[in-house]
């Protein structure tokens, strides 16, 4: 393998680091790395380099004069838009309907709170619109997404339309803009719709939507475990506490997904905890 491949397989993975880091700090790393392995890239290196740039990320995130229960609930938005989207993705939902959903995650990306508003008020009004106006809304529009019967899978939705309030009445233009890499969750669920042999909400779509879940769970731990925020915490609630209040309220049949969802409510509380805990070596700096 050339050095030519080598330096641009790190340069993907230098990416990693924040926008800013990269531009002051990214040559001299660049260097470190070519001047290691300069003809083949190195897995520990790789490794590293991934590792560094995310901590360097979250300690960028903790940082930032955004409050962090705004930043925290903006996030848990974000995770909450992702699942309507990529829901409606495998729904093979009407295109205008998709187009709601995937305006709402590129403001949610992009820190528009103006623009989130309604855009969540109007998704929050279509997926309840049966609840709020009687069955005969149901059948309202073709453009119009999937419509729930009850109020416990509302809860997502109401926390999203609550939240896009609580974030519109800030009136303040600090919100992180989110990286596009989000759009791979969508994306994803995209190729499992479309995909031959009937993958869609199958047992591949089961083990592909918890594996995801999971592996953004634990990043939010190694976040939180970085920067002793709780901003990770607060996201993750958002996503997790609905799903397991309609597991208490409709139990799971199989003990799969009574594990399922042990699982993911121990994986947030092991972040609340990880949260609330000193960084290592503070207990004793005024001492």
């Amino acid at each position: 393998m050339s050095a030519v491949v080598a330096e641009r397989w790190y340069r993907v993975f230098l990416r990693a680091f924040p926008s800013r880091h990269r531009a002051e700090y990214g040559a001299e790393i660049l260097g470190t790395l070519m001047n290691d392995a300069p003809r083949r890239p190195s897995p520990r290196e790789t490794a590293g380099l991934v590792t560094a740039g995310l901590t360097a990320r979250a300690r960028e995130a903790a940082g930032r004069p955004v409050p962090w229960w705004a930043d925290g609930l903006h996030l848990g938005l974000l995770v909450i838009a992702l699942a309507n989207l990529s829901y409606n993705v495998s729904d093979r939902v009407s295109p205008g309907w998709l187009a709601v959903s995937a305006a709402l995650v590129v403001a949610l990306l992009r820190g528009w709170a103006p623009a989130v508003l309604p855009l969540a008020l109007v998704v929050a009004l279509s997926t309840g619109r049966v609840m709020l106006f009687g069955i005969g809304a149901a059948s309202w529009s073709p453009l119009l997404g999937p419509a729930y019967h009850n109020w416990v899978s509302l809860i997502p939705y109401g926390a999203l339309a609550g939240g896009a309030v609580v974030l519109a009445a800030r009136r303040s233009r600090d919100l992180r803009v989110r990286p596009w890499w989000w759009l791979a969750i969508p994306a994803l669920a995209l190729v499992l719709a479309w995909a031959p042999g009937g993958w869609r909400y199958g047992e591949v779509w089961q083990a592909v939507k918890m594996g995801t879940e999971g592996v953004v769970l634990l990043a939010g731990i190694a976040a939180t475990a970085v920067a002793r925020s709780p901003r990770w915490a607060l996201a993750a609630a958002l996503y997790v506490l609905p799903g397991v209040v309609s597991a208490l309220t409709y139990p799971p049949m199989s003990a799969r997904y009574i594990a399922y969802w042990l699982t993911l409510t121990a994986l947030l509380l092991t972040m609340a905890v990880t949260a609330r805990r000193p960084a290592a070596g503070s207990e004793g700096a005024g001492t």
